[in-house]
């Protein structure tokens, strides 16, 4: 089954976006097009070191990449800056932890990395958001 690949625009967007925030790892379409956990885990910790963005929110164990051994773990990591971006933001962003762990939906993975992106160059201030989810607190899915 092949894979879909990511719209160049929105590729262009990711690139663009990010590249005023961090320099590396680098930012390929390649790497993009169907980003792997552990470059996608690179992109927020050099996000973290370059703003600050997610002080506090990672253990020890959590800023290195090599820790990760099973699908939970990544998935609980990639929850935790999806929900940190959903308390900014004041809406829940759409968009699977176990989805990008499996490689699917690289298009709504380039677009969660954008919407980062928009938060840090926006400043937004992070320090709630992160409170709130090591309380135990998770965004509220609204019903359509």
């Amino acid at each position: 089954m092949a894979t879909a690949s990511v719209d160049q625009a929105t590729l262009k967007r990711t690139i663009d976006t990010l590249s005023k925030i961090i320099k590396k790892p680098p930012l390929t379409e390649k790497l993009l097009n169907r980003p792997p956990f552990r470059y996608i885990h690179d992109i927020i910790r050099e996000i973290s070191k370059a703003t600050g963005f997610f002080d506090g929110l990672y253990t020890g164990a959590e800023l290195d990449a090599k820790s990760f051994q099973d699908k939970e773990s990544k998935i609980a990591f990639l929850q935790k800056t999806i929900d940190v971006l959903s308390f900014v933001q004041g809406e829940v962003v759409r968009v699977r932890a176990s989805k990008i762990v499996a490689g699917q939906e690289a298009e709504k993975t380039n677009e969660l990395l954008q919407l980062l992106s928009i938060a840090i160059l926006k400043k937004s201030d992070s320090g709630e958001a992160i409170r709130r989810i090591l309380n135990g607190e998770r965004p509220v899915h609204k019903r359509r």
